[in-house]
């Protein structure tokens, strides 16, 4: 008996039922309201802390939390200064946030709204944050690339992005925190033209923030590429750049200078 009884709440559990005992000493199966793809649970206030840390929120910024649950994220990121949305599919969630925020005196600088988070509009966020699962990042890592500004900061509590590498990880009380900062389009052939008018070729090879190239035919060598500012080195220059829609341009900060690329179409 005992055994068909584990064997019951076994079952139960992969069918995603909460079990309980009847009046009769009976087994009784309730079918857990559905959340989608995503289980509902709630991410601990060391790592809400840790990931508003790594993406640097204060003011100014624009968080929006995808799967929000019970709104704790973006309310801590307006206690910070920030504002925040939280996208969440369970209206009970979105219901317990909106009293959360209230409670915390912070319901003007929040929001919350019931959507399929893949449906949310993402241009605003300069920052993301993410406790899904593997499948469902995997599914939403082109929609964050092509949609958010280079230079949005992404951090995810649990989960990686798969082949694309995080810039930053942390363990907080045995919990992976994950962060990336989405890389403008470098990759293509460029000419870059030198203050003195002479025209160079550069060719950028790009995966994520990988950059790899040539300048001249020849390799350039040390390239880092943080949302739009790129740099490496080349012909004994150390080139600093901020990448724009269709040019190339010296970093303000850059001591060297003089110089501009463009896109070869």
């Amino acid at each position: 008996m005992r055994r068909a009884a584990l064997l019951l709440l076994f079952l139960a559990a992969l069918a995603g039922c909460q079990v309980q005992q009847g009046g009769g000493g009976g087994l009784v199966f309730t079918p857990a309201e559905p959340r989608g793809e995503v289980p509902y649970v709630p991410t601990p206030d060391a790592v809400v802390a840790a990931m508003l840390d790594m993406a640097k929120v204060g003011p100014g910024d624009v968080v929006i939390d995808l799967g929000s649950g019970d709104g704790r994220i973006p309310i801590a990121a307006a206690e910070r200064g920030a504002r925040g949305l939280g996208v969440e599919i369970d209206s009970d969630l979105v219901a317990r946030a909106r009293a959360r925020a209230r409670d915390a005196g912070v319901e003007e600088r929040v929001d919350f709204r019931r959507e399929n988070l893949f449906d949310t509009r993402l241009r605003d966020a300069t920052v993301v944050t993410l406790y899904l699962l593997p499948a469902v990042n995997a599914r939403l890592r082109p929609k964050l690339l092509t949609e958010l500004r280079p230079g949005t900061r992404i951090v995810s509590h649990a989960f990686d992005m798969g082949d694309w590498p995080p810039e930053e990880h942390r363990l907080v009380e045995e919990k992976h925190v994950y962060r990336w900062t989405v890389p403008a389009v470098a990759g293509g052939e460029w000419r870059l033209v030198t203050a003195d008018g002479r025209a160079h070729p550069l060719v950028l090879e790009q995966r994520f923030s990988a950059v790899t190239g040539t300048l001249d035919g020849r390799p350039i060598a040390g390239t880092t590429l943080v949302g739009t500012k790129l740099a490496f080195t080349a012909n004994g220059q150390r080139w600093q750049a901020v990448i724009g829609d269709a040019t190339i341009d010296p970093d303000p900060a850059a001591t060297f200078k003089g110089w501009r690329a463009t896109r070869v179409e």
